[in-house]
């Protein structure tokens, strides 16, 4: 007591009564906090089939939807930035799960997926913004698709997109009153209009969407010149490479559809023997020295193979397993027998060391805990890629760093930052010199067109220019071993030219060109004195051949066919034509014009892009095919397209469905007027934006076409900004409002210029081919465009591909493609219906469902 009177002990009694207050306080405040936000999420209540909900003001209706390829146990959503994580959708088999909710206005974002099966868990953390989307008082709001698709054991890839019409048809079937009263509103960064134009459309349509969803299948193709599975059948030649010393070549062959086979060939003695044979895919070859060799799959893992001394007219060879995946940094050029390789090791980190790939009798070690500890970069996070000086020390790496990737550059453990990447033009990065202190590359910034320059990571600025050619853009520079620009490439008049900045180099590429009249001749490797050449010939009307040529002996001789089922076959030569568009721009196309008589039907295959994509004069399958069906085919290099300098480039911003389908016209007109092209014989083929624009076109120029195909094509121009993955970051998604338009701005103009919207003006038959799986173009604008052109009574031939991204990868799907088209147009352009024999294979179900 005698303390509690001095004061001093009622003061620290005080003080830690003071203390337990505030923190029982702070207690009760979280808990309180909690207990709002649990409120909050309770308000989030789920509304089951036929149940008519009762809305507050501030509340709105909310549908989620989660597209899954695997079992997903949960996926969770909360308010956007704080609150608590609430399970939502559980126990989500794969295909659509849907769900209807009411709750409380706001912002809101996917938090968590939580995958679980036996005895393995994976949590995924959701923390980008891109995953928000809002919620509108007194609104059934949609905010698109949350899209799971399993990449690996515990591992997705997931992206968010717009795809209405499905949600619409549950709606319908599962909650049609609250559907009839608040129809549906998607909330995301962009409008929508179509749900609105489908619940005018439908008022009066009380058919099944089973049977909205329907297509025809493509007539049958008949007996072709050329089947499709003949033209598309992948190249013989995958890859090839030139030793240093120049007296062996290493060449991958493909053997049916899933065996690789590597094969050395002596050029000196003549001889070819069989390294390898293997199901796993080869796809890369490079040479680390005179006598070892190294082969990639795409996908990280290599091969090393080590050639020994001829024997009895074989060399002996030693084919070994390089442990683990990643990706050669550096082939040390004065250290033959190592390399500097990167990749990640177990704890995610990524380890840049030297391999010795002398060492080694059953596989050569990549990483280890050793190699981990000792890694090359320490000291650097967030690293995705290393380039190193010919002394191999690491100078240069590609960083993430938050929303951004730079470049940094330095030595020793000291890098700053030199320069961001992705950004639209400007310099784009391709080399380091030998001593690492500048890189080569090419930029347009401030200039006509793209050329090779050098840029100075010391002051940060292009230092100097190596090669400009006034409205002509460089494609690619060519390095020697030290990797110092010896040459550059681009494209005049379609076809590829190789410029050489030597003397001696430039006589020898006029030589090689005029020894192959008409076609395209790059030499694609070389040995380190120059006297031997691996050069690859083709042009438009002659499949790819790989040459070895003796300088010094002036001899070439053929090494091999790329594509030897194709070698006996005659095909089409083509036309350069050059034409104005309708306000003076000069644009250049191609025609290539099959032999026979009369005048031809006429094919348009406008490329995608559209912008910095250009056609070429290399053999094109697609061109081929459809002149070895007796029909004309029309490219055309519209503004935009690449090649032709900045300012053309740009000529094709903000053009989608305008002036570059003027251009289109242009030389359509210009085709007819000069060759023996049917002007009342004409389709449109294309594909990605090609597809948009045979759309467009048939739109703007009702009656001129006799029918259009759109692979993989845009229909809807709003939809691609919430139905892409080009539209994932705001950074994108601000070069996209630039160069296509903004949709929040410029939506009536959209409108107007999108087929989905301008379909009286469509009367012509319409083929629509789709991949199911497609990033790019979401297969959400075939379904809509069937739809609509169902509601009118007028139903499209449809191909849609289950397990298709925006180009196929799967050679059936192209054959299956191909067949259809050929089938497609012999009935439009040639009057009649095909044969119904002879059919080139099964078609997939035609419905967009």
């Amino acid at each position: 007591m005698a303390k509690l009177a001095d004061g001093r002990g009622s003061g620290r009694v005080k003080a830690r009564g003071l203390r337990r207050a505030w923190k029982w306080g702070a207690y009760w405040l979280a808990a309180l906090l909690l207990m709002s936000l649990a409120l909050d999420a309770a308000a989030m209540r789920k509304i089951d089939p036929g149940e008519a909900p009762k809305l507050a003001p501030d509340e709105g209706l909310l549908v989620l939807v989660v597209d899954t390829s695997a079992y997903i146990s949960s996926v969770h959503v909360r308010k956007a930035g704080h609150g608590p994580i609430e399970g939502v959708l559980n126990r989500m088999e794969g295909g659509r799960n849907l769900q209807l909710y009411a709750l409380k206005a706001g912002e809101y974002e996917w938090a968590e997926v939580n995958l679980y099966g036996g005895d393995y868990h994976a949590r995924y953390s959701i923390t980008d913004p891109e995953y928000r989307f809002k919620v509108e008082a007194g609104k059934l709001n949609y905010g698109g698709d949350l899209v799971l698709r399993a990449t690996g054991f515990l591992r997705i890839f997931m992206h968010v997109s717009n795809r209405s019409l499905p949600v619409i048809d549950w709606l319908e079937a599962q909650h049609p009153a609250v559907y009839t009263q608040h129809g549906l509103s998607f909330v995301g960064r962009y409008p929508d209009p179509f749900p609105a134009l489908y619940r005018s459309a439908r008022a009066s349509n009380a058919e099944e969407p089973a049977k909205l969803n329907a297509g025809r299948e493509p007539p049958k193709p008949g007996t072709l010149p050329i089947p499709a599975e003949q033209m598309w059948k992948p190249d013989r030649v995958v890859d090839i490479a030139l030793n240093p010393g120049g007296d062996l070549l290493a060449e991958v062959v493909r053997e049916g559809e899933d065996r690789y086979g590597l094969e050395l060939i002596d050029l000196v003695a003549g001889s070819v023997q069989r390294l390898t044979t293997r199901k796993e895919a080869i796809d890369s070859l490079v040479w680390d020295s005179d006598r070892i060799l190294l082969a990639g799959n795409g996908s990280g893992s290599y091969t090393v193979a080590r050639i020994g001394e001829a024997k009895d007219g074989k060399r002996t060879a030693q084919v070994l397993a390089l442990d683990g995946k990643g990706a050669i940094v550096d082939l040390l050029p004065d250290e033959p027998g190592a390399i500097l390789f990167e990749g990640y090791d177990s704890r995610g980190t990524l380890v840049v060391h030297r391999i010795d790939l002398t060492v080694g009798d059953r596989d050569i070690r990549s990483f280890s805990t050793a190699a981990s500890r000792d890694r090359l970069n320490k000291g650097m996070s967030n690293d995705l890629g290393w380039y190193a000086d010919g002394q191999g020390r690491l100078r240069a790496a590609i960083v993430k760093r938050e929303e951004r990737m730079v470049l940094l550059h330095g030595i020793a453990g000291q890098y700053q930052e030199v320069l961001e990447l992705g950004k639209e033009g400007g310099f784009q990065p391709l080399a380091l010199s030998y001593d690492g202190n500048l890189i080569y590359g090419l930029s347009d910034e401030d200039r006509d067109q793209r050329d090779l320059v050098v840029f100075d990571p010391a002051t940060k600025k292009i230092a100097r220019t190596l090669f400009s050619k006034p409205g002509v853009d460089v494609a690619a520079p060519v390095l020697d071993r030290r990797r110092e620009p010896v040459a550059v490439r681009y494209y005049q008049s379609g076809r590829l030219v190789t410029e050489y900045f030597d003397e001696k180099d430039r006589a020898l590429g006029a030589t090689l060109q005029a020894a192959y009249p008409g076609r395209t001749v790059a030499v694609i490797d070389r040995s380190l004195d120059g006297k031997q050449l691996i050069l690859w010939v083709d042009g438009n009307d002659r499949p790819p051949q790989i040459y070895h040529m003796d300088v010094a002996a002036k001899r070439a001789s053929l090494i091999d066919e790329v594509m030897p089922w194709l070698a006996e076959k005659r095909f089409a030569p083509a036309k350069v034509l050059s034409v104005k568009g309708s306000d003076g721009l000069a644009i250049e196309a191609f025609l290539t014009l099959p032999e026979a008589p009369g005048k031809r039907p006429l094919v348009v295959l406008p490329h995608g892009g559209p912008i910095g994509v250009g056609d070429r004069l290399h053999f094109d399958r697609e061109v081929q095919y459809l002149a070895s069906l007796g029909y004309a085919v029309l490219q055309v290099n519209f503004r935009g397209s690449d090649g032709y300098g900045k300012a053309f480039r740009e000529a094709g911003h903000r053009n989608h469905g305008k002036m570059i389908e003027d251009d289109i016209d242009a030389a359509v007109r210009a085709a007819i007027a000069s060759y023996p092209v049917d002007g009342t014989r004409m389709c449109m083929v294309g594909a990605s934006y090609g597809g948009y624009s045979g759309l467009v076109s048939a739109m703007r120029w009702p009656g001129r076409f006799r029918c259009v195909v759109s692979i993989s094509g845009v229909s809807d121009r709003a939809l691609f900004f919430t139905a892409s993955d080009s539209a994932r970051s705001a950074k994108t998604r601000a070069l996209m409002e630039r160069i296509i338009g903004d949709p929040n701005k410029d939506l009536a103009e959209m409108e107007a210029t999108s087929p989905l919207y301008n379909l009286d003006k469509l009367q012509l038959p319409i083929m629509l081919v789709h991949g199911r799986e497609d990033l790019r173009v979401d297969f959400e604008h075939t379904r809509r465009l069937v739809r609509m052109l169902n509601l009118k009574g007028r139903q499209p031939v449809v191909l849609a591909f289950p397990n298709e991204g925006h180009s196929f990868d799967q050679p059936l799907a192209r054959e299956i493609t191909w067949s259809g088209i050929a089938g497609f147009l012999r009935e439009h352009l040639e009057g009649i219906a095909a044969p119904k024999t002879d059919s080139a294979g099964t078609a997939p179900a035609a419905a967009t469902k």
